[in-house]
């Protein structure tokens, strides 16, 4: 349009560099795109399940295959809530002590699918993994420890869930294993936060910055980076 101005030949030359210049738009896009999406290898992660949990637990490696696919074109906050539905449907909570025989045990993907069970940290992490998978960034997704007032009482408790900022400003809305409605932050006067982390950052409760590592600083963190990478994670 802006060049009929031009000689033929040279508008043609003008038409051929910009329908190149269009696809290398498109393939950089297309490639931040991809750099941005955690890569679940299911065929991995399939036959570790099988290998560990046996074949019955297949199925449900299956479905969350077929949730994330199913859900790959949804708008992003629609993804959220299938996310969310689909771990509080296919879990059931159960403490570390009684799940792992230790204090506190930050599970895999692959093991709390293959237990069909989990606490507080189990259910965040696979709903961390399975948005970044969806191509959700990690500047939008946050797990946060928060203090947890126990119901009727003053008391609180440890307790984590997963933050999702439409942009970095926003109020979080909050994914719980403690509710299955996802309500922003505001809504949950109950939780009282205490620090965040995803892959990239650690923050102290209002700072704007990464405060630290959090691999270096959180080893069960880590523990779940390495050891998920082995299961067919590709962070």
């Amino acid at each position: 349009m802006l060049f009929r101005a031009y000689a033929i030949a040279l508008n043609q030359t003008w038409r051929t560099h910009a329908c190149w210049l269009t696809v290398v738009i498109i393939l950089c896009l297309s490639h931040s795109a991809i750099a941005d999406r955690l890569v679940i290898e299911f065929t991995t992660f399939i036959q570790q399940m099988q290998q560990r949990f046996g074949a019955n637990r297949v199925t449900v490696a299956r479905q969350w295959q077929g949730m994330l696919q199913q859900a790959s074109n949804l708008p992003e906050q629609q993804q959220v809530l299938v996310v969310n539905e689909f771990f509080a449907r296919s879990l059931r909570y159960q403490t570390d002590i009684q799940l792992w025989k230790q204090e506190d045990y930050w599970a895999t993907p692959l093991e709390t699918l293959g237990k069909g069970l989990g606490d507080c940290e189990d259910y965040a992490i696979a709903k961390y993994i399975s948005l970044r998978a969806l191509g959700v960034s990690d500047d939008k997704l946050r797990l946060i420890y928060v203090k947890a007032q126990l119901a009727g009482t003053r008391k609180t408790q440890a307790h984590m869930v997963l933050g999702y900022f439409t942009h970095p400003n926003a109020q979080p809305l909050i994914l719980d294993s403690l509710i299955v409605k996802v309500l922003p932050a505001a809504k949950r006067t109950d939780l009282s936060p205490v620090f965040s982390f995803n892959s990239k950052g650690l923050w102290a409760n209002n700072s704007t910055k990464s405060v630290a590592d959090p691999t270096a600083r959180l080893s069960r963190w880590r523990h779940i980076l390495e050891q998920s990478r082995k299961e067919g994670v590709r962070w």
